[in-house]
C-alpha cells in the first residue's frame, strides 16, 4: 500500500531393505533390430501425449495462480482506496497539542462521543444552548444548519475521538465526524468541545461549521477589504506582484475542506500576525488550523491576500477576542 508458491512433485528414489535384492532403478529396453518399428512408435506417441498432459496441467496451474493473484490484488485495492482517498485530502485534525492543566476534568471518550452524537442530531432550538457554544449564531441558525447536514454532507458514518487538541490556552477536546459525501468523497467535520464557565463541555458551532464572512466564493470574486476565514495553513513560497519581496513578506497557503480553491496569505515580516503564524510551525508542524483575517490588496492576483490578524491558532476563537478590531 503475493503469490502462492507452486510446488512441483519430486519422485524419491527407492532404497532396498537388508537382504533384499538390489535395484538398479528403471532400465530401458533395448530395441531388437529385427523387430518391426510399430511398438516403439506407439511408445513415442504415448510419451508425447503424457508430455502434452503435463504441459496442460502446468498451464492450468499457472493460470489459476495468476487468477488468484488478480483477485487478491483487487481485494487489497478496494481496501486501500478509501484510506488513500482520505490521506489525499487536507487533514481536518492536523496537529496534536499539549494538554493544558485545568480545574475542569476532560470528558471521557464515551462521554465526548455521546455529546457529539446528540449535538449533530439536535432539532429542537430549546436544546441547542446545552450542547453548543453558540457564539454569534442563533439557535434557529444552528438547527437549520444541522437539519440540512445530510443533504449537504451526506449521511454520517463515523465518529472518531481525538482526545486533547488544546490551543491558545483553551481546553479543547476533538471528535472527528465523518460523513459519506454526496459525491464519492468523504466529508470530515471537526467537533471541538470546550467547557463553559461552569465546566459544562459543549461543541463550538463556528468551528464545526467552519464559519467565515464573507463566503469563500465571494472572497475570491469581490476581494473585500476585510474577511474572516477558518483555514488550513501551510508554508508556501509564491512571491509575486505587491508581495514579490521575500525579505518583506512571508507566504502561506490557505485551504479549506469546503472548496478546492486555495489562497495565498502574506504576513509582513516581524508583524504581530507574522510572529503568530511562525509560532504555529515552531514545533515542525507541516499544516495547522487557524482563524485569520484577510484583506485584498491593490494589484494583487485574485487569490493573493494580506493576513492582517490571527484571531486563533485553531478554529475556536477565545472569548474576549475583538473580532471587529
Amino acid at each position: 500500500m503475493k503469490t502462492q508458491d507452486i510446488k512441483r512433485g519430486i519422485t524419491s528414489r527407492h532404497h532396498s531393505a537388508p537382504g533384499e535384492a538390489k535395484s538398479i532403478g528403471r532400465v530401458s529396453r533395448v530395441r531388437d533390430v529385427n523387430a518391426p518399428p510399430g511398438p516403439m512408435i506407439r511408445r513415442r506417441r504415448s510419451r508425447g501425449v503424457n508430455q502434452a498432459k503435463r504441459k496442460a496441467s502446468l498451464a492450468s496451474s499457472i493460470i489459476l495462480g495468476l487468477a488468484t493473484c488478480a483477485v487478491m490484488g483487487v481485494a487489497i485495492m478496494l481496501w486501500l482506496l478509501p484510506m488513500l482517498r482520505r490521506q489525499g485530502e487536507a487533514p481536518v485534525a492536523a496537529v496534536a497539542k499539549v494538554k493544558i492543566v485545568s480545574e475542569f476534568p476532560s470528558p471521557s471518550r464515551e462521554d465526548a462521543l455521546s455529546l457529539v452524537r446528540r449535538a449533530v442530531t439536535v432539532r429542537s432550538e430549546d436544546e441547542v444552548s446545552s450542547l453548543f457554544r453558540m457564539g454569534e449564531s442563533t439557535a434557529k441558525e444552528i438547527v437549520d444548519y444541522l437539519s440540512a447536514a445530510e443533504e449537504r454532507d451526506g449521511p454520517t458514518e463515523d465518529f472518531e475521538w481525538l482526545s486533547s487538541i488544546d490551543s491558545d490556552g483553551l481546553l479543547l477536546e476533538g471528535v472527528l465526524v465523518v460523513s459519506r459525501g454526496v459525491t464519492e468523497k468523504d466529508v470530515q467535520r471537526l467537533a471541538i468541545l470546550t467547557p463553559d464557565q461552569g465546566g459544562s463541555w459543549k461543541v463550538d458551532f463556528a468551528a464545526y461549521a467552519r464559519l467565515g464572512a464573507p463566503s469563500w466564493d465571494q472572497l475570491v470574486e469581490k476581494r473585500p477589504e476585510k474577511a474572516t476565514v477558518r483555514v488550513m495553513v501551510g508554508q508556501h513560497v509564491y512571491y509575486n506582484g505587491p508581495f514579490r519581496d521575500e525579505s518583506e513578506w512571508t507566504c502561506y497557503q490557505l485551504t479549506s475542506p469546503d472548496t478546492e480553491v486555495s489562497l495565498r496569505g502574506y504576513c509582513k515580516v516581524g508583524s504581530p500576525q507574522g510572529e503568530a503564524m511562525s509560532r504555529m510551525f515552531a514545533d515542525g508542524n507541516k499544516i495547522c488550523r487557524a482563524t485569520v483575517e484577510l484583506r485584498g490588496v491593490k494589484d494583487a492576483e485574485s487569490r493573493q491576500f494580506e493576513v492582517t490578524r490571527v484571531l486563533a491558532s485553531d478554529w475556536v476563537v477565545p472569548d474576549g477576542v475583538d473580532k471587529d478590531g
